[in-house]
């Protein structure tokens, strides 16, 4: 799999939990626009995710949900297909997610988001 990048300190909100403000996520976020819909227990629910790398994503907040960290769930949208994920923080902010696995319909569509990442980073100098 190609590589879509490294964190960035910059490219989205403090994680959860992280007292110091210091990144720990090991892949680079995107900040996206996608209606999703989230599946948990039985219930489907209307969200949108907001970004995510190989490794996880943000949702935005669904108090129905009512989910608590290591809650699996599911997301579905159209242009990352369904991908499995464990929450492990919900904040004002949306639900925190960890990837449990990258179906290669995913990966293609975070490899497609870094491409466009380097074509508006260099059309910015």
């Amino acid at each position: 799999m190609p590589q879509v990048g490294s964190a960035s300190p910059t490219s989205a909100p403090v994680a959860p939990g992280s007292q110091d403000g210091s990144e720990r996520r090991r892949d680079r976020r995107f900040p996206v626009t996608l209606s999703a819909r989230l599946h948990h227990g039985g219930r489907s629910h209307r969200t949108e995710i907001l970004n995510l790398s190989l490794g996880g994503l943000l949702l935005a907040p669904v108090a129905e949900a009512q989910l608590v960290p290591g809650t699996r769930i599911q997301v579905a949208a159209a242009s990352i297909g369904e991908v499995r994920a464990r929450v492990v923080g919900v904040s004002a902010l949306g639900i925190h997610a960890r990837v449990e696995e990258t179906p290669e319909r995913f990966q293609h569509a975070l490899v497609r988001l870094a491409r466009l990442a380097r074509i508006w980073t260099a059309s910015d100098t």
